[in-house]
């Protein structure tokens, strides 16, 4: 009967905490601020990542860049409050969905990644990058 005691009063304890941060505003998700910050983030994770052509999902919250002179995509992604960086080579990509609006579905033949949304704005932007990340695909 103890154990039950124990049980529900850490369950109380821990949504106050999630409650108050919420309430607070301690958590701040992150966000990719522009397409220069992407390629900065990249050129720090990755030295001597050589951005190219790029583009930054409407809400901010993804990414992708290609790397000049390769067939390698960096791919950002924020979760929660950190940003997430997957290099994606040839054998990478398991499918990218078009969707209406000019979105993507990406998912990676990494398990640990799970499916995200682009958000593009521009159906033919979305397309060529849908296109792109295709070829990668094993």
């Amino acid at each position: 009967m103890a154990l039950i005691w124990v049980l529900l009063g850490s369950i109380v304890g821990i949504s106050a905490m999630v409650a108050a941060n919420h309430y607070l505003g301690l958590h701040t998700p992150a966000v990719i601020a522009s397409l220069d910050d992407a390629k900065r983030k990249l050129d720090i994770d990755a030295v001597g990542f050589q951005p190219g052509r790029g583009v930054l999902a409407e809400d901010g919250r993804s990414a992708l860049v290609e790397e000049a002179g390769a067939s390698r995509i960096g791919l950002l992604s924020t979760q929660g409050d950190t940003v997430v960086i997957r290099y994606l080579d040839p054998g990478s990509v398991r499918a990218a969905r078009m969707e209406e609006g000019g979105a993507i579905t990406l998912s990676l033949n990494d398990f640990t990644f799970a499916p995200i949304r682009l958000g593009l704005g521009d159906a033919g932007e979305a397309r060529m990058w849908a296109d792109k990340l295709n070829a990668l695909q094993a």
